[in-house]
C-alpha cells in the first residue's frame, strides 16, 4: 500500500477518535447531570424511606407511652381501690366495735332495769319473792308490766 493512503487512513482514525472525543466531552456534561440527578433522586427516595421510618418508631413510641400511662393509671386505679378497701374494713371494725359497745350498753341497762325491779319487788309488801302479785293490792306490779317469763295481758 502506498504511504499516502496510509497517512489518509491514520489522519482518518485521528479524525475519527477526534470526533469521538468531543462527542465524549461535549455529552460528559449531560452523563454527569444525569447521574446526579439519579443520586439526588435515589438521595431523596432514602430521607423519604427514613421519614416514615421515623413516623413509624414515633408511632411506636407514642403507643408505648399510651401503653405505659394506661398501665399506671390501672395501677393506681388499684391502689385507690385498696385503699377504699382497706377504710370500708376500717369502718367495718370501729362500726363492729360501735355495735359491740352499744350491746353491752344495752344489756347494762337490761341488767340494771332488771335489777331495779327486784329492788322494788324486795320494798313491796304486795308483791313475794318471785316477782307475783299476791292480790291484795290488784294494782300495777310487775306482772301487769309485761315483765319476761310473766303473762303479757292487758293492764287491768
Amino acid at each position: 500500500m502506498d504511504t499516502t493512503a496510509l497517512i489518509w487512513i491514520i489522519v482518518a482514525v485521528v479524525v475519527v477518535i477526534a470526533i469521538i472525543a468531543v462527542v465524549l466531552v461535549a455529552t460528559a456534561k449531560g452523563r454527569r447531570e444525569r447521574r446526579q440527578h439519579a443520586q439526588h433522586e435515589k438521595a431523596e427516595k432514602l430521607r423519604a424511606q427514613a421519614r416514615e421510618a421515623d413516623l413509624g418508631a414515633r408511632r411506636h413510641e407514642a403507643e408505648l407511652a399510651q401503653a405505659r400511662a394506661d398501665t399506671a393509671s390501672a395501677q393506681a386505679e388499684s391502689e385507690r381501690a385498696k385503699a377504699q378497701a382497706a377504710q370500708a374494713d376500717v369502718d367495718a371494725q370501729r362500726r363492729a366495735a360501735d355495735i359491740d359497745q352499744h350491746a353491752a350498753d344495752a344489756a347494762k341497762r337490761r341488767d340494771e332495769q332488771a335489777e331495779t325491779l327486784r329492788k322494788a319487788d324486795k320494798v313491796d309488801p304486795f308483791v313475794d319473792g318471785e316477782g307475783r302479785d299476791r292480790g291484795a293490792s290488784g294494782g300495777n306490779t310487775r306482772s301487769d308490766r309485761g315483765a319476761p317469763g310473766h303473762n303479757d295481758g292487758p293492764e287491768r
